[in-house]
């Protein structure tokens, strides 16, 4: 399909002399645009957005983009729209890196403004922004375990947020600035270099892990050169084991730079983690905590995610607007593990409980430390996990500033092999890798002619436990089938107010009074979590429900196995509302297969 559409081109002028001295607010920018400039453009796909300039309009998805630089003129060049192997990103589809020069304010889920702004500080030239070329890494330093932690070791690292936190607030390396820039990636701050129309989201999607690597890598390497200590790595919080499901007591100190008084009091120890933390404290023994976070992390880890697109999330092209589709990880614990922190007498449980303020709480970099250090263990698990090798992906971008306060571009491919990065995980045990949940004692398979059949139920709202039975498209696979393709049970076009915490929980072969409070067995199949977040200012469309349907896969062919149920032509599943269930919509519910990407 060919379609013409108009692109204006533009060069930002600024009259600003200093390299990073004024914040975007500050700065007087004139722009010299070219309108209505034509593009004949190779259409793939194509989906509909709604925005100021492009209101009705057929949108790009996947397209020829040799022809869209045409377009671009001198805002960054079309000579820094080169991906690492010196291809344009007009060859292939991956993610631009940001528009820096049309970062916009955030709202709030009300219509209010973000109380501050989340963009940077602009350089002096945004037409010559340099690839980051990593250095040469003599010794791999060792990120070591919250709780295992020397004094030495924490005065060191309250030595170097203090200093951080020192810096004028304009000065990208400061405690602030680094805070934004979660805020700007990830509540749509910025657009995709390019697509205009297209909101930059690193969220609910292949891009979660990469994106959050580069960003501790850099706020890393800030902290050493702060403290004049190259060696210096960040803690991470090991709440996947049992000796660290307690928030980490370096934080605790309310004199020391590490402390932030925007967390939910009531969860400091002797308090017990849970991973699936809805905003309402579980009712169970700190056992049955223990019990559970076990189990969430071998179905995220293992039973959920033996392919990447579970693990890493959906992907997502440059000037698409992706369905949502968040990897295990990001889904639980990710999610819960900012809402458990998060201060519930805020009005969004600011800071770690939403997007725009999660980074203005220094433990966010210890829990984030942890999810990286999740995809260095999920690649030895064995079978097909491992990264993508889809062009897309590896050539996608971001741009941060370094210790030396250089604006760089990176990719995703220099990412995925950490130690080349310079660091490496503190060995410590991993005790969900041996916790395979087990069927309940009394073995019955549900009778799939007692409930109704799924169609009959979605779309649904989830006021209520719903129990409805599902046809498998085939059964008695071999094994040679199940290692080609996964059996999947797929939630489709899951509309909700994603402003709203919203948690649900998923079991095979179970009654309608399941105990959803003890997970620890193999009936349990997963759970989906949202985290809220706000939209960039003029995105908020004031309606109730998210304007991008999300997806939910969930792998099943482990658990079928485990109860018994490969010979089965219908199975019944059962879902359990555990917050905020009449906020959501799910359209359908299938089960299809999937066979894992290269």
């Amino acid at each position: 399909m060919t379609s013409n559409f108009l692109l204006t081109s533009c060069t930002t002028i600024s009259s600003s002399q200093s390299k990073f001295s004024q914040p975007p607010s500050k700065i007087f920018v004139r722009t010299k645009c070219i309108d209505n400039f034509k593009v004949n453009c190779e259409i793939k796909n194509s989906n509909t957005i709604n925005d100021d300039d492009n209101e009705g309009k057929s949108f790009p998805g996947k397209l020829d983009r040799r022809k869209v630089l045409l377009g671009l003129g001198g805002l960054y060049g079309a000579s820094n729209l080169i991906g690492v192997s010196n291809e344009p990103f007009a060859l292939g589809a991956p993610v631009p890196p940001p528009d820096f020069s049309t970062c916009s304010t955030a709202s709030l889920p009300d219509g209010s403004q973000v109380p501050f702004s989340c963009c940077p500080p602009l350089p002096k030239d945004l037409t010559n922004i340099p690839t980051y070329k990593l250095p040469n890494v003599s010794k791999v330093k060792i990120r070591p375990a919250a709780h295992n932690v020397t004094q030495e070791y924490i005065t060191k690292y309250n030595t170097a947020i203090q200093k951080m936190k020192s810096l004028d607030k304009d000065d990208p390396l400061s405690f602030i600035q680094q805070a934004n820039i979660h805020c700007a990636y990830c509540n749509s701050g910025y657009k995709e270099l390019g697509f205009p129309g297209v909101p930059l989201q690193v969220h609910f999607s292949w891009l979660f892990f990469p994106f959050h690597r580069w960003y501790l890598y850099f706020f890393e390497r800030i902290l050493g050169s702060l403290i004049g200590d190259d060696t210096f790595a960040l803690p991470f919080w090991n709440y996947d084991s049992q000796v660290g499901m307690q928030f980490p007591s370096l934080y605790n100190d309310v004199n020391s730079s590490l402390y932030d008084p925007n967390r939910n009091q009531n969860h400091f120890p002797p308090n017990v983690i849970d991973l699936g933390f809805t905003t309402i404290d579980l009712d169970a023994s700190d056992q049955q905590k223990i019990n559970n976070n076990l189990t969430m992390m071998y179905r995220q880890m293992l039973t959920n995610a033996p392919c990447p697109q579970l693990f890493f999330g959906n992907p997502i092209r440059g000037g698409e607007q992706p369905i949502r589709g968040m990897g295990t990880i990001e889904n639980v614990p990710h999610n819960s593990v900012h809402r458990w922190v998060g201060n519930p007498n805020n009005k969004f449980r600011e800071n770690m409980g939403t997007f725009y303020s999660a980074a203005r709480d220094p433990i966010f970099y210890a829990h984030h430390a942890n999810v990286d250090r999740m995809w260095t263990i999920w690649k030895t698990l064995g079978g097909k996990r491992r990264d993508f090798n889809d062009k897309d992906w590896l050539d996608s971008a971001f741009l941060f500033y370094d210790e030396n306060r250089t604006l760089v571009k990176v990719t995703v491919q220099d990412c995925t092999n950490n130690e080349k990065l310079g660091y490496k995980y503190e060995n410590v045990p991993i005790p969900w890798k041996n916790y395979k949940p087990v069927p309940r004692k009394k073995k019955v398979k549900k009778n799939p002619k007692n409930v109704k059949p799924s169609t009959e139920i979605f779309p649904s709202t989830l006021k209520k436990t719903l129990s409805f039975s599902i046809k498998r498209p085939k059964i008695s696979r071999t094994q040679q089938e199940k290692d080609i393709e996964e059996e999947l049970l797929v939630f489709n076009n899951m509309t909700f107010d994603e402003n709203e915490y919203i948690r649900f929980d998923v079991f095979i072969n179970e009654d309608e009074g399941v105990k959803a409070k003890v997970l620890d067995r193999t009936e349990y199949v997963g759970s989906f979590a949202n985290l809220p977040h706000v939209h960039a200012a003029g995105n908020n469309t004031g309606s109730s429900s998210s304007g991008t349907p999300a997806v939910m896969s969930l792998a099943i062919s482990e658990i079928l196995e485990d109860l018994g149920l490969e010979d089965e032509e219908e199975i019944v599943v059962v879902v359990v509302p555990q917050f905020g269930g009449k906020e959501i919509t799910i359209a359908s519910v299938e089960i299809n297969t999937l066979a894992c990407a290269n």
